[in-house]
């Protein structure tokens, strides 16, 4: 376990010997090193946890998030001993003002499209009914990912954006019509929703990309890069810009395919509950253990997503350096 999410009221989350120790009731309920341990999410009310465990985790640079009511991270705990280099965050926000940064947004959602079509294909090789309304809808993302491609986006007019995330959202359309349509999602689903969601998938499908941010963010935090400087999403106050841009690329195979995956238990529940949130929480982390190709290698995908970390902190610092965001093999 490297990455813990605790969900129950009334849990007490101290240490000692160097481990973790979650309480409930006066009982020992989970005991794990802290040296297994990369983040704990904290996603319930009534849950307590000792400063003895802050300083733990801080002195090893484990991240304590905590959730609010609707699932979105709302507090971020690390200690002091950064990996933030001057020069690295200096070159960060030349390169953010620069024509290249258009260049890496672009490649950050061709990924997320080529990705999205990914998740299609994988499921409709199990959805023979489906298959060919599923593969027609790949066939149109592909369309839509081969045009982000091919612009020239560093020497594209001041309406670039607009133009890129209009190519996003129409793919998103087709994405998520061609989920619903082929009955990859629960029947209560009826359109992608946000904030203020009330229907279970689309509040699991929040909650998944919350679990997903606590993923990218100590990735992004370990290489020593500006959380709240992106290239794509707009930077506001408060906003981790530059985490919700990387996410991008993960979330169609690590949220979205074990959204659909808890599909049937979904469809028996008429609420958004503890069960339904563990089962994605122990999903994804399932994913995040799961090796795949890298450079001609197989890694666990929580070290591909550190890599290219790195490798979008060096795309960022070396000049002509392109970042090549990461696609899943379906």
């Amino acid at each position: 376990m490297r990455h813990l999410v605790v969900m129950e009221y009334g849990q007490f989350l101290g240490c000692s010997d160097s481990c973790l120790h979650v309480r409930e009731g006066g009982e020992t309920v989970l005991e794990t090193p802290l040296s297994r341990l990369r983040t704990i999410s904290i996603a319930r009310k009534g849950v307590s946890f000792s400063s003895n465990l802050v300083l733990e985790c801080s002195n090893r640079g484990i991240r304590l998030f905590i959730l609010d009511w609707r699932g979105i991270n709302v507090a971020a705990i690390s200690g002091r001993h950064q990996h933030g280099v001057v020069a690295l965050r200096q070159a960060q926000f030349s390169f953010a003002q620069s024509p290249a940064s258009r260049n890496m947004a672009a490649s950050i959602l061709y990924a997320k499209l080529r990705n999205q079509r990914a998740v299609l294909l994988y499921f409709s090789k199990y959805h023979e009914l489906h298959k060919d309304p599923l593969l027609d809808s790949s066939d149109k993302i592909a369309n839509s990912a081969n045009s982000i491609r091919t612009i020239p986006w560093a020497m594209h007019n001041d309406t670039w954006l607009s133009e890129l995330v209009g190519y996003e959202g129409a793919s998103a359309r087709i994405y998520w019509q061609a989920l619903k349509n082929s009955g990859l999602l629960a029947s209560d689903f009826n359109g992608r929703v946000g904030r203020g969601a009330t229907d279970v998938t689309n509040q699991l499908l929040n909650y998944g990309y919350t679990l997903l941010i606590s993923y990218i963010w100590a990735a992004l935090d370990n290489a020593g890069l500006e959380l709240y400087l992106g290239v794509l999403h707009q930077r506001r106050p408060g906003k981790p810009s530059l985490v919700l841009d990387f996410m991008e690329e993960y979330r169609a195979w690590v949220v979205d395919r074990n959204v659909i995956k808890l599909r049937r238990l979904i469809s028996t529940s008429n609420k958004f509950d503890t069960k339904l949130k563990k089962g994605l929480s122990e999903s994804i982390q399932k994913t995040m253990s799961t090796k795949y190709p890298y450079k001609g290698k197989k890694l666990r995908l929580e070290s591909i997503i550190q890599r290219q970390a790195y490798r979008l902190a060096g795309a960022m610092v070396e000049k002509g350096n392109i970042y090549k965001s990461y696609r899943f093999r379906w």
